[in-house]
């Protein structure tokens, strides 16, 4: 691909999408005068909409998904001397959130297929301090979320889905962070939606809706009325200005994921045809993915010449936006001093830092002509190594 051809194709890649809707969103925002506002009246209408989207109740906007964790986490009032259970392999924001706390994160190994976090493996790290499981959706991949739910429930433990790369996906008839106790979503960066920075917290516990918007709004109730909880709160709200720009592209949203599962359908199909990549497989209940990435695992033994860093570099120069997927808490250079020594012990999750290779979903919107030119290109680039 020369020069020119490379610039138009990632002219293709441009994320957020240029729509009229979004456009106009910002047009009758700044006419208003009222993007300066938090807790206004687009805020709330994108607080109900993404709540009902998401078959929960209520839903409570805030400056970013990061955050959001922090206080779902205070809403529960996980404290020092709780656990957390959540997946080894995974961005490095939910322990941290977990730490802010106090309590203490329990990392467990995630599955071969998919990379979600493994029922087995949480069973067998349930103790008498945990408070809550948090599943991880990521990838496209939906946790085994109907056993997830049982198990907290049998314990008497709470469940949090972090949602931040699923927004829509759904799993048994049910949309994801509907299944826990609360859903946490991002709107951050390159996610399925994006004010640039922005997040969302779902649940159709009313107690707990009214906990999580008063940490949010510095103690104030939806009615602005002081909690009863004895919550000091902080001021984490979301503006109006990100909530006009939201409310279209969760409009639009149904239409891209399913542009983007069926090229999803299309590469697994094609890659899984290729000695030394393996695609993921899904658990059966789950019924629409949601991909913020992309992601296969790259054999890097099968071929002898190619480094997974060289196969990305190639899948760039293709003008693909390709990367590494994430590492482990134990690798992760934030917290490795805490969790090094445990490597050893999640080895899927040791795998999927070695193997996967990701694709920004930008990607995944093009015209099935140019799917199917990357698909000829790696199988020609990769059987020269083999």
């Amino acid at each position: 691909m020369n020069n020119k051809e490379s610039k138009e194709q990632r002219s293709h890649l441009t994320w957020p999408p240029q729509t009229k809707e979004i456009e106009q969103a910002f047009s009758e925002i700044y006419s208003s005068g009222e993007w300066w506002q938090y807790t206004g009246e687009r805020v709330k209408k994108l607080e109900a909409e993404f709540a009902k989207y998401h078959d929960c109740e209520f839903g409570v906007s805030t400056c970013n998904g990061s955050v959001a964790v922090d206080i779902v986490l205070k809403s529960l009032n996980i404290k020092p001397g709780n656990e957390v259970i959540l997946p080894a392999y995974d961005f490095y924001s939910l322990p941290k959130s977990v730490l802010n706390v106090g309590a203490t994160p329990i990392f467990a190994d995630v599955c071969f297929d998919n990379f979600t976090i493994d029922k087995d493996e949480v069973k067998k790290k349930i103790s008498s301090k945990t408070k809550a499981i948090i599943a991880v959706h990521i990838s496209g991949s939906v946790a085994e979320l109907d056993a997830l739910k049982y198990m907290a429930k049998e314990k008497k433990i709470y469940l949090i889905e972090d949602c931040a790369q699923a927004h829509g996906a759904i799993y048994d008839g049910k949309k994801v962070g509907s299944w826990g106790d609360l859903g946490i979503f991002s709107f951050g960066g390159v996610k399925l939606m994006t004010s640039g920075q922005g997040g969302m917290i779902t649940t159709s516990d009313e107690d707990l809706y009214n906990k999580c918007y008063a940490i949010t709004n510095r103690g104030h109730l939806p009615d602005w009325t002081i909690n009863p909880y004895g919550i000091i709160g902080e001021n984490f709200q979301l503006s109006e200005l990100q909530a006009a720009i939201l409310l279209p592209q969760l409009a639009l949203l149904d239409t891209y994921n399913q542009k983007r599962e069926e090229a999803v359908r299309f590469l697994d199909q094609q890659l899984s045809e290729i000695d030394g990549i393996r695609t993921f497989t899904q658990f059966p209940k789950t019924q629409r993915r949601a991909f913020m990435r992309y992601s296969f695992c790259y054999k890097q033994e099968h071929f002898t010449h190619m480094a997974k860093s060289k196969f990305i570099e190639m899948l760039r120069t293709e003008g693909v936006p390709a990367l590494g997927g994430y590492t482990t808490m134990m690798t992760e250079p934030r917290l490795q001093r805490m969790f090094a020594n445990h490597r050893d012990d999640f080895p899927n999750s040791k795998l999927s830092e070695e193997e996967i290779v990701a694709i920004h979903h930008p990607f995944l919107l093009e015209e099935q002509h140019v799917l199917s030119s990357l698909v000829q290109k790696i199988k020609s680039f990769l059987s020269k190594t083999i």
